[in-house]
């Protein structure tokens, strides 16, 4: 019938630092999920979330670097055996100690018994396994929980973070990046707006931008009129380069108020104020 498992049916240790690091993650990531909470368009509109959870990274691979899909036991046949396994694994829980220590209770009893429907025999444990291998490094492999991850993500609905559009993504790593970043040092961003919409500019992008410009100075480089407008910018830069003096390139600052800035705001980024005023015109009333 084989040896009895070697190891004492306890939850080892190498969970516990795991479920820190989890939690570390969440802690560490907590200001963007109050970010979310507090506002509805990222709550509702975008449906923006965080998760931290403990995965499986890999375990089927290597346990079968272990066990044979040989004449009988559980994992008996590669299609049945694969399927009994993620059968198994899916059951489970990895992020509470009771769901690690029922999976190791399975697994064990899977490698005891046959529990194949129609079968139950006990299992020789050594038939088991594949030429090579032996039972204490399975269990040692089993018992190490080496084959788990903590793993984090933002999603945007029931996307994940590579699923996303470039836009979509952009937005999010920016919010992820200011929400999370509490530096104090001047922050650069380069045109954020591409690949954007100017509705998701409006409702995300400003709101984020004019919390984070509370505890640091926030330089946009920007074509996007919300972003130098609507984030009540303290200061604007317009660059103007005069191609018949040689590319001469100058600079004026100043407020939005300031007469000269103001009228380089709507010529540049508005289109100019009969533009400005024809769009305008078009729009229904609400």
């Amino acid at each position: 019938m084989g040896s009895p498992c070697p190891y004492p049916s306890f939850l080892p240790l190498e969970w516990r630092p795991l479920a820190g690091l989890a939690k570390a993650y969440r802690d560490l990531y907590a200001p963007v999920q109050k970010f979310i909470s507090e506002r509805a368009v990222t709550r509702e509109k975008f449906n923006l979330n965080f998760s931290v959870s403990i995965v499986d990274a890999g375990f089927e691979e290597r346990f079968f670097s272990h066990v044979s899909h040989g004449v009988a036991g559980s994992f008996c046949g590669v299609e049945d055996g694969v399927k009994m396994l993620r059968g198994i694994l899916a059951k489970h829980d990895f992020n509470t100690e009771a769901g690690i220590t029922n999976f190791l209770t399975e697994i064990t009893q899977a490698l005891e018994k046959d529990l194949r429907p129609g079968f139950g025999q006990p299992c020789r444990k050594m038939q088991l396994l594949k030429k090579g291998r032996s039972l204490e490094e399975l269990y040692d492999y089993v018992f190490s929980l080496d084959f788990l991850a903590p793993r984090y993500g933002l999603k945007m609905g029931e996307k994940e973070l590579h699923q996303l559009s470039p836009g979509e993504r952009g937005t999010m790593l920016l919010v992820f990046y200011l929400m999370v970043d509490k530096g104090d040092i001047p922050l650069l961003i380069d045109q954020p707006e591409e690949n954007l919409d100017n509705q998701t500019v409006f409702e995300l992008l400003v709101p984020c931008i004019k919390d984070a410009k509370q505890r640091r100075q926030i330089i946009i480089v920007t074509h996007n009129p919300n972003l130098a407008v609507v984030c009540d910018a303290e200061q604007i830069i317009f660059a103007k380069l005069d191609k018949r003096q040689g590319y001469r390139l100058s600079y004026t600052s100043g407020a939005i108020e300031n007469p000269v800035i103001n009228r380089a705001i709507i010529d540049v980024l508005e289109g100019t104020r009969p533009a400005f005023n024809n769009r305008e015109s078009k729009y229904l009333p609400e």
